[in-house]
């Protein structure tokens, strides 16, 4: 085997000793599934938990299964870039921390083997995830508020693919320059809240990665225009390269500073 399977089998395996494959499939399938069936019940769960005088009706206005897609990326934005962030800042900064890398880096380690097999795993986790929990969410909308165009939850399949991709890279990024602490708040700041301050600072400016989530959604409504996605898209997988090309170099470098 060569050291990119070897190192992969490796970071599979502590995905199945950390029981990441079960807990985060779950955590966005249940985020998938949560935003419709609340939607759908909800006047039913405000009538029974309210205090409306006898005769009122709850009436919310009818909501179209685009919208819901709307509000369930809403949910993977914030809680599961939460869930990237937390799980996985610490990929290449708890090894160097705890001791891990120097018996690694012995050894005659190919350092493009040793990102792209965290990058790789990572990714198809995520990937993963978000495809049995999107899926779930889409069968759901289906049976609650009616069909849907497919061709558009493909392209919104896609587009957020990309996202995740990059979301994953970002933080691998910030795990090999900075301790866990530092590596995980960065993180945050980048993936999580740094997309709310792109859609301030750069509104006017269509072609930042950080629209790549809003883009998806807007794909189910038709309110994006394909020459705008296709930009952002190819400069998210331009700062993708950077990111793992960066972590490369940075893990070649700090291995010369390890204590073996």
């Amino acid at each position: 085997m060569n050291q990119f399977s070897v190192l992969a089998l490796k970071e599979w395996r502590e995905v199945v000793r950390s029981f990441k494959w079960l807990w985060i499939p779950i955590v966005f399938i249940l985020l998938g599934i949560m935003e419709p069936i609340i939607t759908y019940f909800l006047p039913q769960i405000l009538e029974s938990a309210g205090n409306m005088p006898d005769g009122a009706v709850f009436q919310l206005p009818e909501m179209t299964p685009e919208q819901i897609f709307l509000s369930t990326i809403g949910q993977y934005q914030f809680i599961g870039m939460l869930v990237v962030a937390f799980a996985f800042s610490g990929m290449v900064a708890k090894e160097r921390k705890s001791g891990t890398a120097a018996f690694l880096y012995v050894r005659p380690l190919s350092y493009t083997s040793y990102i792209l097999s965290k990058w790789a795993v990572s990714s198809a986790v995520l990937l993963g995830s978000f495809l049995l929990g999107v899926s779930a969410s889409a069968y759901y909308i289906m049976l609650l508020f009616g069909e849907f165009s497919f061709t558009n939850f493909l392209g919104l399949i896609g587009v957020y693919s990309v996202w995740i991709v990059l979301a994953i890279s970002l933080t691998l990024l910030m795990s090999a320059l900075f301790n866990p602490g530092i590596a995980t708040a960065a993180s945050l700041f980048l993936i999580v809240f740094f997309p709310m301050i792109d859609g301030l600072i750069f509104r006017y400016w269509p072609y930042t990665p950080w629209k790549l989530a809003n883009y998806s959604a807007m794909i189910m409504v038709e309110e994006t225009t394909t020459h705008d996605v296709l930009w952002t898209v190819g400069i998210a997988v331009l700062l993708i390269t950077l990111c793992v090309t960066l972590s490369i170099l940075i893990a070649r470098k700090r291995s010369a500073n390890v204590t073996i």
